[in-house]
C-alpha cells in the first residue's frame, strides 16, 4: 500500500534513467507555445497506422504549469470521442484520487504516451509507443513538473524503462535527474480488479505530501530570487 514518505524513502533510478521525458538546463523553460506548436503537429500526424483508425489525436488537458504531471498509455474510445484524456469510467476513478488530494485536473496535467486510440482499446505497439513518445520529450519539458505520476504498465515501463510488475512498482517513488516519479496502477485495472482500487487512491496522501513539499521550496526559491534580483542572467540562459 501506498504511503507518505520521506526523501530518505525514495528510491533511485539514476540506472534506469528515462531519457525520452528528461530535460536539463534551460529546456526547462520551454514556453507553452512550443507544446501548442507539436500539439497541433500532432494532429496532424501520420506516422504510425493508428491515424487510420483514429477520430482524432488526444494530446493532454490541464495546466501547461502543473507541478504534477500524470501520463497514461493511451486514449480510450470516450477519450477518442471527446479529445480529452481519461474522461470515461476510467476517468471518474481518477477524479476520486485527485479529489482526496485535494486536486482539481486544473492543478495538473494529464496525458499519454500514445496519442491516438488503439482499434478496440488493444495494448500499445512498441513501434507505436517508439514514434509517439517524440511528442511526449516535448510536452514534459515545456511543462516542466517536479513530479511524473505514470499510470499503469506501459507508461511505466517507459518513464521508468524498468520491467518490474507494477506490483512490485505500485506507490513507490523513484527520483530520476530531473522528476520524482510515481508509478500507480492505472484507473481502468482498478476496475477491473477491485483489489487495485484501495492501494490506488492510498497514493492520495503521498500526492497531498508531494505538494506541500514543493510550496514550501518554492517559498525559499522565492526569497533567493529576491536577494539576486540584480544578478544579469548569462548570454546561454537568455
Amino acid at each position: 500500500m501506498c504511503s507518505a514518505q520521506s526523501a530518505e524513502n525514495v528510491h533511485s533510478c539514476q540506472n534506469t534513467p528515462a531519457p525520452d521525458v528528461s530535460c536539463s538546463g534551460s529546456d526547462k523553460a520551454l514556453p507553452t507555445r512550443i507544446q501548442d506548436k507539436f500539439a497541433q503537429l500532432a494532429s496532424k500526424c501520420r506516422k504510425c497506422e493508428l491515424h487510420k483508425t483514429r477520430t482524432q489525436v488526444v494530446w493532454g488537458s490541464g495546466s501547461d504549469a502543473a507541478r504534477i504531471v500524470f501520463i497514461g498509455e493511451a486514449p480510450g474510445r470516450t477519450e477518442d470521442e471527446g479529445g480529452q484524456p481519461f474522461i470515461g469510467a476510467a476517468g471518474k476513478v481518477l477524479d476520486e484520487l485527485l479529489a482526496a488530494a485535494d486536486l482539481k485536473r486544473d492543478d495538473i496535467y494529464i496525458t499519454n504516451v500514445v496519442k491516438c486510440r488503439p482499434p478496440k482499446n488493444r495494448n500499445p505497439m512498441p513501434a507505436e509507443i517508439d514514434v509517439c513518445s517524440k511528442y511526449l520529450k516535448t510536452q514534459i519539458p515545456a511543462i516542466g513538473p517536479s513530479v511524473i505520476v505514470t499510470l499503469g504498465t506501459f507508461a511505466t515501463r517507459y518513464v521508468l524503462q524498468r520491467k518490474d510488475s507494477m506490483a512490485a512498482l505500485q506507490g513507490r517513488l523513484y527520483q530520476s535527474k530531473d522528476y520524482l516519479i510515481l508509478p500507480l496502477y492505472h484507473p481502468a485495472a482498478t476496475i477491473y480488479d477491485r483489489t487495485k482500487r484501495e492501494p490506488f487512491l492510498a497514493a492520495a496522501p503521498l500526492l497531498k505530501k508531494l505538494l506541500a513539499e514543493e510550496s514550501a521550496d518554492d517559498s525559499a526559491e522565492g526569497t533567493a530570487s529576491n536577494h539576486l534580483s540584480n544578478h544579469s542572467p548569462s548570454q546561454e540562459n537568455t
